[in-house]
C-alpha cells in the first residue's frame, strides 16, 4: 500500500500527563512503524515578541520593550494568548491611541497594579460575559457539540423559540473572531478551543447536564415535528440527549429515547464506528423496562442483536455471547433466532482466548467448535436440509460430488442462471449455515467433510438462482477444486464469482471474499499481487469489524510476501509485529500461533535470529496427530528455513513430514517440491546416500505443468531447477542458459530473493567449471540481490565466498 495520507496532531504538552492517551497513540505509531516526525513549537521569545509588537504599534522596539516584556510575562509568548492580552487591554483602556502625541500610550505601572490574570480563559470569559445574549447562547450551544458546528444544526434550532437568536448571534461570534466559517464543509467552528473551552465555562456546571439535554430534546422534537427523519444528526442528537438519563426517565421518554439511540447506534455501525455504536446500544438497553422482551418485543430482538453485532466488533466476545444466547432464547419464532444462531456460531468459532491452552486446542477449548458445528448441524436440520453424519460421507462420496458440481456449473452459468435471483430465505438461510458450518468442519472433521459442505452450497445455488451467499460459495469451491489440469476453468469460476459480488453490496464481505479468491484461484495471479491485495482484505475486515477474516488475510499475506520476497524482510517483520501488537486486543491465539511462526522465519532469513529473534515459545501441539491443523504449517517453515540456512538434509526430513500429512494446500505443496528438488540437488552434488536423480525428473515435470498455468510464480523455479540438472548430468551450455533464464524470470516478477539464489547456485556452478569471472560476477549479483532483500545472513554467506576469491 503506497503512502498516501498525511496526518497532522497536536496537543500541548504542559496540559497532557504521563498515561493520556495520546502518548499510548504516539507509542502505537512507532511500533507499527510508521514514519514520524516530531516538532515542538515554543511561544515566541522576548525578542520576536517585541518585534511583533514593535510592528503592531508602529513603534521603535526600544520603545515598547517595557510592554512587551510584561505581555510575555502573562502569556509566555503563546501567539494565541499575546493577541487575547493585547485586545483585553486595548479594551479596558490600558492600552489606547493618544491623538496628541500620535501614537499609542500605556502606563507600565498601571498594567502591574491592575488585577489582570495570567490565565487566558478569564481574559476570554470576561470578554464573553460583555456579549450579548443571542451571541452568548450562540456560543454555548457551539460548545456543547464541540469544536465544531453544522449549519443544518443551526437552521434546525433557529424554529426552537429557545434559540430563535443563535443565527443572530453566529453574525456576531464570526464578526468579533470567536467563530470561523469553514464553507468547504458547511460548518462553523471555534478559532481557539481555548474559545470553546470558555464558551462552555458561560454554562453553570450545575447546569451543564440539563442544557445538554433540553438541547437534544428541541432538536429531536423539531425534527419530528417538521416529519423529517433525523438522519445525518442522529448521533449529535443523542450525544445531547444521554446527558440527562435521568431527566428522560422523569419525562417518560426512555422508549423513544431508547428508539432514538438505538438509530443512532445503527448509523455508527454502518459507518464502522463500532465501539461508538456499542456505546450508543448500550445505552438504548439500559433505558429498556425490565418486562422488555414482553412489552417492546420487536424493539429487544432488533436491539439485542445490534448490541451484539457491537459487541463482537469492539472484541468484548463474552458478552456478545452472552447477548446471542439471550436472543435464542428469549426470541419467540425460529425465523427470528436465525440471525442470531449464526452470528452465535462464528462467536464460538472464534472468540476463545484461553492462552493457557496450546494454539489449536484453543479452538476446541470446551468443545466450542464442535459446538458450532452440532449447531449449525441442528439449524439446517429444522430448515429442512439433511446433514448427513461424518462416518456416512466417504471420500468416494466427495470424489464424485466434485466433479458433478463442476459439471453443473458448466451447464448452468449464463445470463439466464444470473438473471434468476433466490427469493426463498429459507434457501438462503441454508447456504449461510453450510459456510459457517463448513468452517466448523475444517477444524473439527475430516477435510473431505468441508468439501461436502462446499459442493452442497453451490448445488443450491445453481438449481435455485443467486443471492448475496452465491459468490463466496463459488470462490470457496475454487479453493476445493482447484488443480493445474483444471485451472483455466477453474479461474474462469472464481474471476465470475468476483464480477457477481458486484451485483449485490457485500461491503462487508470484501475480506471474506479476497481471502477465499487467493486460497483458490488467487494462486493463478501472482503471489506478491495476493500479499497486497490480502493486505487490503486485512483493512477492509478490520473496518467492517469482522477481525477474524482480517486475521486469515494477514496470514495468508504474509505467507506469500514471505515466499516471494514482496516486501524487504525488515519492512515484513515490522508489518508482523504490528500484527501481534494488534492481536493484544483482537484475541486470537491460532492467528498469534501463525504469525510467531512467520515472524521466527523471517528473523532466521534475517540474522538467524541472532538480533531480531524475540523470547516466544511456539506449541505445535501433539505431532502424531493427524489431525493437528498446526503442523502443515510448522512442517512447511522448518523446509523453507532449513534450505535457505544451507541444511537440504534437515530441509528434506521436513518435507517427507510435509507429504505425510493427509491433504496438504495444493499449490503450497508446490512450493515444497521446489525446495524438495532443490535439496536433492544439493545432496547428489555431495553424492549424498538417500538423493534419487527420479525425483527430480519427477518434480520437473510437474513443475513444467506449474509453470504453464502459473508462469510468475514457477517459472523461475522451474528454469532453476533445469539449470541445477544440467549442471549435475554435464550440459555446461544448457546449465548456463537456463540459469541465465531463472535469472531474467525472477528478475521480471521481482522475486529478488530467488534472482539471488539463481545467482549463488549459478557462481557455485560456474566455480566448479572454473569460469572464475562469471562465477565472481554472479557472486556479486547475489550479494545485490540479498542485501535488497534484506537477508544478512545470506550476505554474508556469499561475502565468505567473495573472500576466496582474493
Amino acid at each position: 500500500m503506497g503512502s498516501c495520507m498525511l496526518f497532522l496532531g497536536t496537543y500541548r504538552d504542559n496540559e497532557v500527563q504521563v498515561g493520556h492517551a495520546v502518548f499510548d497513540l504516539i507509542e502505537n505509531l512507532e511500533i507499527s512503524n510508521v514514519p514520524t516526525n516530531k516538532v515542538s513549537l515554543t511561544g515566541l521569545d522576548q525578542e520576536d515578541l517585541n518585534e511583533m509588537i514593535s510592528d503592531a504599534l508602529c513603534l521603535y522596539p526600544r520603545i515598547c520593550k517595557s510592554l512587551s516584556d510584561i505581555v510575555f510575562q502573562k502569556t509566555k509568548g503563546n501567539p494565541f494568548f499575546v493577541l487575547e492580552f493585547i485586545q483585553s487591554l486595548q479594551s479596558r483602556g490600558l492600552l489606547r491611541y493618544d491623538f496628541y502625541q500620535k501614537r499609542w500610550v500605556w502606563n507600565e505601572d498601571t498594567i502591574r497594579a491592575e488585577d489582570i490574570t495570567d490565565n487566558v480563559l478569564h481574559l476570554l470569559s470576561s470578554k464573553m460575559n460583555r456579549l450579548s445574549d443571542e451571541m452568548q447562547m450562540l456560543l454555548k450551544v457551539m460548545a456543547c457539540f464541540g469544536t465544531s458546528t453544522n449549519d443544518s444544526v443551526i437552521s434546525y434550532l433557529t424554529q426552537s423559540p429557545e434559540f430563535s437568536g443563535v443565527r443572530n448571534g453566529l453574525e456576531g461570534a464570526i464578526s468579533d473572531g470567536f467563530v470561523i466559517e469553514d464553507g468547504v464543509h458547511n460548518n462553523f467552528k471555534f478559532a481557539h478551543d481555548k474559545v470553546r473551552e470558555a464558551a462552555y465555562n458561560l454554562i453553570p456546571d450545575s447546569d451543564k447536564e440539563q442544557f445538554h439535554y433540553n438541547l437534544g430534546k428541541i432538536l429531536c422534537t423539531i425534527c419530528s415535528g417538521n416529519g423529517k427523519d433525523e438522519g445525518d444528526i442522529v448521533l449529535l442528537i443523542c450525544s445531547q440527549i444521554n446527558h440527562g438519563i435521568e431527566s428522560i426517565k422523569a419525562d417518560n421518554l426512555c422508549i423513544p429515547a431508547a428508539k432514538l439511540n438505538m438509530k443512532a447506534g445503527k448509523k455508527a455501525l454502518d459507518g464502522c464506528d463500532h465501539k461508538t455504536a456499542y456505546s450508543y446500544l448500550d445505552t438504548a438497553q439500559s433505558l429498556l423496562p425490565d418486562d422488555n422482551w414482553e412489552s417492546y418485543y420487536d424493539l429487544s430482538l432488533r436491539l439485542n442483536f445490534l448490541l451484539a453485532r457491537a459487541a463482537n466488533s469492539s472484541c468484548k466476545y463474552d458478552e456478545a455471547e452472552l447477548i446471542l444466547q439471550t436472543i435464542c432464547k428469549r426470541a419467540r419464532c425460529f425465523q427470528d433466532k436465525l440471525p442470531a444462531y449464526f452470528l452465535l456460531i462464528w462467536s464460538l468459532l472464534f472468540a476463545s482466548t484461553d492462552t493457557t491452552l496450546s494454539p489449536f486446542k484453543v479452538f476446541l477449548a470446551q468443545g466450542k467448535v464442535v459446538d458450532a458445528y452440532n449447531t449449525s448441524s441442528s439449524i439446517l436440520s429444522l430448515l429442512g436440509e439433511t446433514v448427513p453424519e461424518t462416518e456416512a460421507v466417504t471420500l468416494e462420496t466427495v470424489g464424485s460430488l466434485i466433479p458433478e458440481t463442476l459439471n453443473m456449473y458448466a451447464e448452468v452459468y449464463g445470463d439466464d442462471w444470473l438473471g434468476r435471483k433466490m427469493e426463498d430465505n429459507t434457501l438462503i438461510n441454508i447456504l449461510k449455515f453450510y459456510s459457517v458450518m463448513s468452517t466448523a468442519a475444517y477444524f473439527c472433521k475430516p477435510s473431505h467433510m468441508v468439501a461436502y459442505f462446499v459442493c452442497k452450497m453451490v448445488q443450491l445455488s445453481l438449481r435455485n438462482g443467486v443471492c448475496q451467499q452465491t459468490p463466496l460459495a463459488l470462490l470457496s469451491f475454487t479453493s476445493i477444486v482447484i488443480r493445474f489440469d483444471n485451472a483455466a476453468f477453474v479461474g474462469r469460476i472464481a474471476k465470475n464469482a468476483m464480477v457477481l459480488s458486484e451485483r449485490f453490496d457485500l461491503s462487508d464481505e470484501m475480506a471474506e471474499l479476497r481471502l477465499h479468491f487467493h486460497m483458490g484461484a488467487g494462486h493463478l495471479e501472482s503471489f506478491q499481487f495476493g500479499a497486497s491485495n490480502l493486505r487490503k482484505g486485512f483493512g477492509s475486515g478490520l473496518t467492517s469489524g469482522n477481525a477474524n477474516t482480517a486475521f486469515y488475510c494477514a496470514i495468508q499475506g504474509t505467507f506469500y510476501s514471505i515466499i516471494s520476497a514482496e516486501k524487504e524482510l525488515n519492512l515484513l517483520l515490522q508489518e508482523i509485529d504490528y500484527y501481534l501488537h494488534l492481536l493484544k486486543t483482537y484475541k486470537s491465539e491460532m492467528t498469534r500461533y501463525y504469525m510467531l511462526c512467520y515472524r521466527e522465519t523471517v528473523s532466521i532469513l534475517i540474522d538467524k535470529g541472532d538480533a531480531t529473534g524475540i523470547e516466544a515459545k511456539l506449541c505445535h501441539d501433539d505431532v502424531s496427530d493427524p489431525g493437528n491443523k498446526l503442523l502443515e504449517v510448522f512442517y512447511f517453515h522448518e523446509v523453507f528455513r532449513n534450505h535457505w540456512l544451507g541444511y537440504p538434509e534437515r530441509s528434506n526430513h521436513y518435507v517427507k513430514k510435509y507429504e505425510e500429512l493427509i491433504e496438504p494446500r495444493y499449490f503450497e505443496a508446490y512450493i515444497i517440491k521446489f525446495y524438495k528438488a532443490l535439496n536433492i540437488l544439493a545432496m547428489l552434488k555431495k553424492k549424498r546416500t538417500g538423493a534419487k536423480s527420479e525425483d527430480v525428473d519427477e518434480i520437473i515435470a510437474s513443475m513444467r505443468i506449474a509453470a504453464a498455468h502459473a508462469g510468475p510464480n514457477f517459472r523461475n523455479k522451474l528454469e532453476l531447477l533445469e539449470a541445477e540438472q544440467y549442471g549435475i548430468d554435464n550440459y555446461p551450455d544448457k546449465a548456463i542458459a537456463s540459469y541465465r533464464a531463472s535469472i531474467e524470470s525472477a528478475r521480471e516478477t521481482n522475486f529478488i530473493h530467488e534472482r539471488g539464489l539463481a545467482c549463488e547456485k549459478a557462481g557455485f556452478y560456474c566455480k566448479r567449471m572454473k569460469y572464475t569471472e562469471t562465477s565472481l560476477e554472479c557472486f556479486n549479483q547475489a550479494r545485490e540481490c540479498y542485501e535488497e532483500w534484506g537477508s544478512t545472513m545470506k550476505v554474508d554467506f556469499i561475502q565468505r565466498e567473495l573472500d576466496k576469491f582474493m
